[in-house]
């Protein structure tokens, strides 16, 4: 098995070496990672297959985000001088993911979930989102199948409960920006802020204190109802802009239909010498 794993990756090398140059007349960069793998088949294409599927993958995040190394040469995608991490042990895999996701490690390290972890290595971060087919953050991930095969559901399902209402208020928000993203007026700060509330109720979920959780739902709820607010003026000022575009082009068709009519009365030559 060993000789057939080892040819096949010489073979992809020879065949990356050529596509390499190739693609370097082109400006293109080859993830040799996900090429390598795809090709190894089996086992070793299902990360790719899953990562595929992934809030990685949709948020950009590729295979050298999480296990280091150089992506776009094979020669250097396994080295330590490039970064390399392979594969993290079970009591490393909170710190693998908390090198990206700082605030929610802090509270999962604090939790019951985090301090079973550090000893046994479980539930750790993979055991709720996924290995490589990372599921995207939200209150789907907090359900009875899911939680029941190491506990209880109540505690799981009252954290569910408090927060439907404000995650059901983030995604109204959410999509309420992305209809007025469109016009000229500047959204930037109110995704910001939507994006720190988001954040805020997901690192301390990670705490599994149905206090703790209450008390940042209702600070989350204020800057909500203030990016709400804030809304509410674009789209009037919106409305207001829509009127005036209105008002012009009303006006503009008007002047033209007295020009017209002008010329049409006015500049005939039997018209010329009347006073």
């Amino acid at each position: 098995m060993r000789w057939k794993i080892a040819l096949i990756l010489f073979l992809t090398l020879c065949l990356n070496t050529k596509q390499s140059s190739a693609q370097q007349k082109e400006g293109k960069a080859e993830n040799v990672c996900i090429q390598c793998h795809s090709q190894l088949g089996g086992k070793f294409a299902e990360s790719v297959e899953q990562w595929n599927k992934s809030i990685h993958k949709e948020m950009g995040n590729n295979c050298e985000g999480c296990h280091g190394g150089d992506a776009a040469d094979i020669g250097r995608a396994m080295t330590k001088e490039a970064g390399f991490l392979g594969k993290p042990k079970l009591l490393e895999i909170p710190d693998f993911c908390g090198k990206c996701h700082i605030g929610v490690k802090e509270n999962y390290s604090k939790s019951a979930h985090g301090i079973s972890a550090a000893k046994t290595g479980a539930p750790n971060c993979v055991t709720c989102h996924g290995n490589h087919d990372i599921k995207k953050a939200s209150l789907e991930l907090i359900n009875e199948k899911n939680c029941t095969r190491c506990h209880t559901y109540d505690r799981p399902q009252k954290i569910k409960q408090a927060l439907a209402g404000t995650d059901k208020e983030m995604a109204r928000l959410t999509a309420q920006i992305k209809d007025v993203k469109g016009s000229s007026i500047d959204t930037k700060r109110l995704e910001e802020k939507l994006f720190a509330a988001r954040n805020a109720i997901h690192q301390v979920t990670h705490v599994l204190s149905v206090d703790r959780i209450s008390a940042m739902k209702a600070t989350t709820d204020k800057e909500l109802s203030a990016v709400d607010e804030s809304l509410k003026g674009i789209e009037k000022e919106i409305i207001k802009r829509k009127r005036i575009a209105i008002g012009v082009s009303l006006f503009c068709f008007f002047a033209a239909a007295v020009i017209i009519l002008y010329r049409k009365t006015f500049l005939k030559p039997e018209n010329w010498f009347k006073v």
